[in-house]
This record gives structure tokens, C-alpha cells and sequence, in this order.
């Protein structure tokens, strides 16, 4: 799964996701955590895009992985090593912004304060505003860590060119 689709590697197909589900997230999660009426509006739908964000980031990283072990390009092994690095931390960036959208949501929902009444904390000024201050530090590295791993590898494949 994580090695060719159709005859294709895979890496380029998954790829895709990761620069656009990240994102996405990262840009509903800032609105979300600002806005009380965009969070009522957005409901499962914000966690549920910051999941597919971390699917689709975890999915880029492995085939990269399986990608760089066919490839045998002592020629690019430092480029390689460092987009490889750039993948990991955007994926750690995609879990960070998948945890806070799950926050955000959370301390919007009667259900979970019902269930859980600690998380009525971040219904609060204080907790409202480190939400929403977090959201946007996660949201910056996020869609930072998908332009300069995206940029890396895009150099390494355009380069002859």
C-alpha cells in the first residue's frame, strides 16, 4: 500500500492530501477558535478534517519512507535526509493540530462538559484565548512544515529540469 498504486509510487499520490488537508485544518482550526459562531457551525466537522490532515500526513511520511529506501541516490542522500526530517515534523505539527482541534471542539460542546466537566475550562475568557493562541502557533507550523518539506521535495524532483 505504502510503496506504488497502479504501477505509480505511492508518495506522490499521498502527497497531495497532506498539502491540502493540512491546511484546510489549520485555517478552520484558527477560524473555529476564534469565532463561537463558526465553532457551532463547524461541530465534528473541524476534528474530523484535523484527523484526515494527520491520515494524510502519516500516509506521505511512510511512503516517503518506503520511496527513499528504492532509491539509490548517494547524489541526494543529504536532500533526501532533510525532506524525510521535514516530513516528520509536519506530521507531528498535523497530530499538535488534530489535538487542539479535538480542544477547540470540545470546549464548545455541551456533551462533553456534561461528560467531561474539567473541559468546561476552555469555555472560559482564559481558556477561549490559550486555545485560541495555540491554534494559531499550530496552525503557522503546520501549514509552515507543509510549504518547506513540500518546497524540498519538489526541488529534488525539478531540479534536472
Amino acid at each position: 500500500m505504502f510503496t506504488d498504486i497502479a504501477g505509480i509510487p505511492a508518495h506522490p499520490l499521498f502527497v497531495h492530501g497532506a498539502v491540502v488537508l493540512v491546511p484546510l485544518a489549520a485555517l478552520l482550526l484558527v477560524v473555529c477558535a476564534w469565532s463561537a459562531r463558526a465553532r457551532d457551525r463547524a461541530g465534528l466537522v473541524l476534528p474530523v478534517l484535523a484527523l484526515a490532515a494527520v491520515i494524510g500526513c502519516y500516509l506521505a511520511k511512510e511512503s516517503g519512507e518506503r520511496l527513499e529506501k528504492r532509491l539509490a541516490m548517494a547524489s541526494m542522500r543529504a536532500q533526501i535526509e532533510d525532506h524525510s526530517t521535514q516530513g516528520t515534523v509536519t506530521f507531528l505539527w498535523s497530530i499538535a493540530l488534530f489535538v487542539l482541534a479535538v480542544m477547540v471542539w470540545a470546549g464548545s460542546s455541551s456533551w462533553v462538559h456534561r461528560k467531561v466537566p474539567v473541559m468546561a475550562a476552555l469555555r472560559g475568557r482564559v481558556g477561549a484565548i490559550a486555545l485560541g493562541v495555540l491554534s494559531v502557533l499550530v496552525a503557522v507550523g503546520g501549514i509552515v512544515g507543509v510549504v518547506i518539506a513540500g518546497h524540498s521535495g519538489a526541488a529534488m524532483v525539478w531540479s534536472g529540469i
